[in-house]
């Protein structure tokens, strides 16, 4: 009876041999390494290499340049599993002379075929075809997204969503007329992409979008039973965006404002000391089946859309900073807003006074306290994990929410905001469009522009003699006509 290990190592064999057989293509870009990271402008070239062990024939010969985005949805029964989605397809013209005439790359014969991409700062238009609620949708969808699933570290996204870059060369064969095509050999090398993504203008929250909390205000006690003593307002802005160098290694700085309204139920109550300020990153990864029309990190959590999306969070410490000290300042609270001094029972029904006569209850502070945290704060990518820019595509977008937390008082009472931040990429190439796509009238009117001047360029024509014979084929004008009729004709004798 033959032994299980010699039957697994002669079908290793068989099957090593069988695809030493099969005909395959090399790609090969120059100056190319493991970790290297390619950005909006960047150059990919090198060859394509194919080598076979028989003939094959073919009819044509394809290197492209091609984004990927795909999806899996587990467990969601009503819509599709899997979806695939092409956003970027660029075509290499292939020379002639690169590629047997005969259209057959012939048995032990080595053909080289070079090709030559630029990374793209934009996507072409019919990238994103389907509807979108504003044109700023639109304009996210229409950026290129970065590489996801393919850093060979954390890139802080779920299994289900993919977005792949690779430069793709094939050779198909129609058997017969009308039939479709199919590949008879074919080879890709993938590669890295952390496409240019410039600063945004900060986002307009409001209280319709859920997942950020800009502002909260929470009572102060010296303790657990103590009467209050005042109201503590924290509110805070979106940071600038912390923007990584082209190749990802280096983020610029960014800081957390924080700006502290502290409003005392007596003048002579000091406002409460700020412990510590600490920070969380937010990492949240939208996808689903279908494209969608709107912003997955806006609006209410549980709207419902007819694509909705999935979404997987990770979080990152960034900083827990004690603080020293606080300069605070006095402020006058605004006459217009303080209160009257004076409530009526049935609109305090916690008042202690007799139904139907005026209470005077205590007067509001007149004054405020207010003060200012910065907090500097970067984010780094490491060989275990990175951070990817914020993007929106048709398929996947990824956002970020940075996580306050400020300690207050004797009781370390908690007050959480979470706020938006962008995480974006150095420009390194310039855009040949300026940052923009051009329009279908910029279009038409440079064509139409171009069109007239052709029809208004000057001509040298040679000059004809009195008396050469007229070859002009168009009708006389008005003042031919009138010339003709001034010349006195001879009588016939």
């Amino acid at each position: 009876m033959p032994d299980a290990n010699d039957t697994a190592g002669r079908a290793a064999a068989r099957s090593k041999a069988a695809a030493a057989l099969k005909p395959t293509i090399d790609v090969i870009i120059d100056r190319h390494y493991n970790s290297k990271v390619y950005t909006s402008g960047s150059v990919i070239a090198g060859r394509t290499i194919v080598k076979t062990v028989r003939d094959i024939a073919f009819d044509h010969f394809d290197i492209v340049f091609t984004g990927i985005a795909a999806t899996r949805l587990d467990f969601v029964q009503q819509y599709p599993s899997h979806s695939f989605r092409p956003f970027l397809k660029l075509r290499m013209p292939i020379s002639e002379d690169d590629v047997p005439e005969d259209r057959v790359f012939k048995a032990g014969k080595t053909y080289t075929v070079p090709f030559h991409f630029v990374v793209p700062h934009h996507l072409p238009i019919g990238a994103c075809k389907h509807q979108c609620e504003v044109d700023s949708v639109l304009d996210q969808h229409l950026r290129l997204p970065p590489t996801i699933g393919f850093w060979g570290a954390d890139d802080q996204a779920p299994e289900m969503a993919q977005i792949e870059y690779a430069v793709k060369a094939r050779a198909v064969k129609q058997e017969q007329a009308g039939s479709p095509a199919t590949k008879v050999m074919e080879g890709q090398h993938v590669v890295k992409v952390l496409p240019a993504s410039p600063e945004d203008a900060p986002l307009d929250i409001t209280f319709r979008d859920e997942r950020y909390t800009m502002a909260k205000t929470k009572t102060i006690r010296k303790n657990l039973f103590s009467a209050k003593t005042g109201k503590l307002t924290a509110a805070s802005t979106q940071p600038e965006a912390v923007m990584f160098s082209a190749d990802g290694r280096d983020a610029s700085m960014s800081a957390a404002h924080i700006n502290l309204e502290f409003v005392p139920d007596s003048v002579d109550t000091a406002p409460p000391k700020i412990n510590s300020v600490s920070a969380k990153l937010l990492s949240t990864t939208f996808f689903g089946a279908a494209p969608v029309n709107y912003l997955p990190n806006l609006g209410p959590r549980t709207a419902y859309h007819g694509n909705p999306c999935l979404n997987y969070t990770t979080t990152s410490s960034i900083f827990n900073t004690p603080v020293d000290k606080v300069s605070w300042r006095q402020e006058k609270v605004d006459a217009g807003r303080r209160d009257s001094g004076y409530s009526s029972s049935h609109l305090s029904p916690d008042s202690d006074a007799v139904p139907g006569k005026m209470a005077r209850k205590k007067a509001a502070s007149p004054i405020k306290h207010v003060a200012t945290l910065d907090v500097p704060f970067t984010i780094t990518n490491t060989n275990r994990k990175i951070f990817l820019p914020t993007f929106h595509s048709c398929l996947i977008s990824r956002t970020y929410v940075l996580q306050l937390c400020v300690t207050v008082g004797p009781t370390n009472t908690t007050m959480t905001l979470s706020v938006p931040v962008q995480v974006g990429v150095e420009t390194i190439h310039d855009d040949p469009q300026g940052g923009a796509l051009p329009s279908f009238e910029s279009v038409m009117a440079r064509d139409e522009e171009a069109e007239a001047d052709n029809y208004l360029r000057p001509r040298i024509r040679r000059a004809a003699s009195d008396d050469a014979p007229q070859t002009n084929s168009l009708l006389p004008g008005y003042n031919e006509l009138s010339r003709r009729a001034a010349i006195q004709v001879a009588p016939v004798a």
